[in-house]
């Protein structure tokens, strides 16, 4: 996840930030049904607990703390708490990859206290290949950023030496178009279209981006839940550009509450 330096204009969503909130789902007529197949996956948010990987993917560096908590909610869904600590994370990483496919999921986006309308922390719902990063390719379908507080759609791919990156923000060469409106907090449909040369990211149903080229590598990827206290220590305000503006300082929580995966067709 590179972190964008400009924002996208924010528009508030009708849903709001309660927890009661229903889910938007796509209308009948969205083009994701054109892209959807078969479904091969459809778990609830609880069903993924096994996915924790917070102790191995949040101690990548000094500046994070793998001490953010997995739990289910009244409503079954799963939890991902981050304490308020500078560099809190938590991390939810899928078993397996997946290539030419539609990916979705229900989300709660978490508040920030004090700020209404502006999620909290670098909260994020990724796809890419850990250990082959950045050849395989890097799908940011949610990243809110710490710098801005805005979420941005980012592609990465190429190397290591010579790396490309397509984004919603202006940090990357390649803009991407913006299309919808953006998230705020409370509860979200999002979906990530995924496949060899296109990927699309749709919010409440609505295309929000879109990028055609041969950049998309359609290469399998894993699922990413992250959510991570964004410390503000001179080497991560150098990293990202200035101090974060959305770092909790006491307790939030993430909620997934469904993931579908279909096959692209």
């Amino acid at each position: 996840m590179v972190i964008a330096t400009a924002a996208v204009p924010v528009t508030p969503h009708p849903l709001g930030p309660t927890k009661s909130s229903p889910i938007t789902s796509a209308p009948a007529n969205s083009p994701l049904s054109d892209y959807r197949g078969s479904l091969i996956l459809n778990d609830t948010g609880a069903a993924l607990k096994s996915w924790n990987q917070t102790s191995s993917y949040c101690p990548e560096t000094p500046t994070v703390i793998g001490d953010g908590t997995l739990g289910t909610d009244s409503s079954g869904d799963l939890t991902l708490t981050t304490t308020g600590k500078p560099g809190s994370c938590v991390a939810l990483i899928s078993p397996g990859a997946y290539s030419s496919n539609v990916v979705e999921a229900e989300l709660y986006f978490p508040e920030l206290a004090g700020r209404p309308g502006t999620i909290a922390n670098w909260t994020t719902f990724w796809m890419t290949d850990g250990p082959a990063w950045p050849v395989d390719g890097e799908l940011d379908g949610v990243e809110v950023e710490p710098v801005n507080a805005t979420n941005a759609v980012t592609w990465h791919s190429g190397t290591t030496s010579a790396p490309f990156s397509a984004s919603t923000s202006g940090f990357s060469a390649v803009r991407l178009p913006v299309d919808g409106a953006n998230l705020t907090p409370g509860w979200h449909t999002v979906d990530i279209v995924y496949t060899k040369g296109f990927f699309a990211v749709y919010y409440d149903g609505q295309e929000f981006t879109s990028y055609t080229s041969s950049n998309v590598t359609g290469d399998p990827l894993n699922i990413y839940f992250t959510m991570v206290d964004t410390p503000a220590t001179s080497s991560v305000e150098k990293a990202i550009g200035s101090a974060p503006i959305n770092s909790a300082t006491s307790p939030v929580t993430y909620t997934v509450r469904c993931l579908k995966v279909w096959s692209f067709r």
